[in-house]
């Protein structure tokens, strides 16, 4: 999932640190016990499942008080941010993965709305202080903007008519009316100053930008989807005149839109079970913790590489690495350190061993297995070397806890004959990892075929 620099960058990093606004419901927001919700909150969930160092709120009074912690480097990266030219003087941006829709509301019996050129003339609420304000106030000279401190109140002076609409983006809207239940007002249409948001970094860091940006790669259509119709569910009124409808035979038309759109939500059904299986089909073959191959995937690998190195007679190597006193660490510091253990091994192991036909594989547990075509043994055994030099000498940091980590390593390296089976094969390099690990441990063990 990570090249080369990117690991190395996080192996350097204990934890990453973010911010986020604290009042921007639903995108993101803190709760009354300080905890992070919102869309933000999810994906940060998902970036947290890939990424092998911890990802820490810090926490701000306001949206204001977080960009100033990222200026002062107190944070390492907003979830969300819109890239303006002002703020890349002390952020980066990754590509754009959410687009908020501006738009406005209005009492359900008001037509929709195409062009906010076409208001009547009429008061239009506003939320104080959005960028939107000065570019509408030039765009249309001619509208009465009100500004508002909070949605939820322009939204009830739409509904006590004192206002004909409520601008913003459509999100917070939504949110404000199901939280006062304000069943008499829609969302008339879509209007211009969409919100295009990105994950904002440190610029001093231009790694973690990269990090970031591999992160929201990972994020499949599917989760996407389900994130945004947990937290964005009003839908936006289509500019369609019923009255008129009914006149010119309404009822046809409605009864074809009817199956337009059950045609559309099976189209947006299959696409999300084709993006689904997919994602399930990569889970099969990866395990969730490390990011590496697992069992599964190894067996076909296997087979498949020892027949290339029979057919080219050519050396391949399989090599299986152990963790020395797993289970020991496990009871003395607990399972969330052992699993950061294995994660920091991981990264390692991607760090070494990262030619492109590579397979790293965890086996299962603590054991883990590389499998290499085409290679120089005598090259293979100094690789081995370094890595086990390296992995010892790495301290591994989790909160207060640290430890180290050393593994016994057995390894083949040949052209295998005709009447060896993988299976063969990977008895003969387990028995080389058990003398490694009879030997002592933290050593390496080739194996005899």
């Amino acid at each position: 999932m990570f090249n080369a620099s990117q690991i190395k960058y996080l192996q350097q990093k204990a934890q990453l640190t973010y911010c986020v606004d604290p009042q921007w419901m639903p995108f993101e927001a803190l709760d009354a016990q300080g905890q992070h919700i919102g869309m933000s909150a999810d994906y940060v969930a998902l970036w947290r499942q890939q990424l092998p160092i911890p990802l820490v709120l810090v926490p701000t009074r306001d949206w204001v008080d977080s960009l100033q912690a990222i200026k002062d480097r107190r944070c390492d990266l907003l979830p969300m941010a819109m890239d303006t030219g002002d703020r890349r003087q002390f952020l980066d941006f990754t590509q754009t993965y959410l687009t908020i829709p501006s738009v406005i509301a209005t009492t359900s019996e008001k037509p929709y709305i195409e062009d906010l050129s076409n208001l009547p003339a009429q008061p239009v609420g506003i939320r104080k202080g959005v960028g939107s304000v000065e570019s509408y106030r030039q765009q249309f000279p001619d509208m009465q903007l009100i500004e508002y401190d909070s949605y939820a109140e322009g939204l009830l002076h739409v509904q006590s008519g004192l206002l004909y609409g409520m601008t913003g983006n459509m999100g917070s809207i939504s949110y404000a009316m199901q939280q006062q239940q304000m069943v008499n007002l829609k969302i008339a249409g879509r209007i211009p100053g969409d919100s295009v948001m990105s994950v904002a970094t440190r610029n001093d860091e231009p790694e973690l930008q990269q990090v970031m940006q591999v992160l929201l790669a990972q994020v499949t259509p599917a989760q996407r989807q389900e994130i945004t119709n947990r937290w964005l569910t009003v839908r936006i009124e289509q500019g369609i005149d019923y009255s008129l409808l009914m006149k010119l035979g309404g009822i046809l038309l409605l009864v074809v839109l009817i199956s337009v759109a059950a045609y559309r939500k099976v189209q947006r059904l299959n696409q999300q079970l084709v993006s689904a299986n997919a994602s399930l089909a990569r889970l099969s073959r990866h395990d969730p913790l490390t990011g590496l191959c697992n069992r599964q995937h190894f067996e076909q690998q296997l087979a498949e590489t020892m027949d290339l190195s029979r057919r080219l007679q050519q050396p391949m190597a399989l090599v299986m690495l152990d963790l020395d006193h797993f289970k020991q660490l496990n009871d003395q510091h607990g399972h969330l350190f052992g699993d950061h253990c294995l994660k920091q091994f991981s990264l390692l192991f991607q760090l070494h061993f990262h030619r492109s036909d590579d397979v790293l594989v965890r086996y299962g547990g603590e054991e883990f297995v590389l499998i290499r075509a085409d290679i120089d043994c005598v090259v293979l055994a100094h690789e081995l070397e370094q890595f086990r030099v390296e992995l010892a000498a790495q301290t591994v940091r989790l909160a207060a806890t640290e430890s180290h980590c050393t593994a016994s390593i057995g390894w083949y390296c040949g052209v295998p004959t005709l009447a060896q089976t993988p299976k063969d094969l990977l008895a003969v390099t387990d028995r080389a990892l058990y003398q490694a690990k009879h030997a002592g441990r933290n050593c390496i063990v080739r194996a005899v075929s």
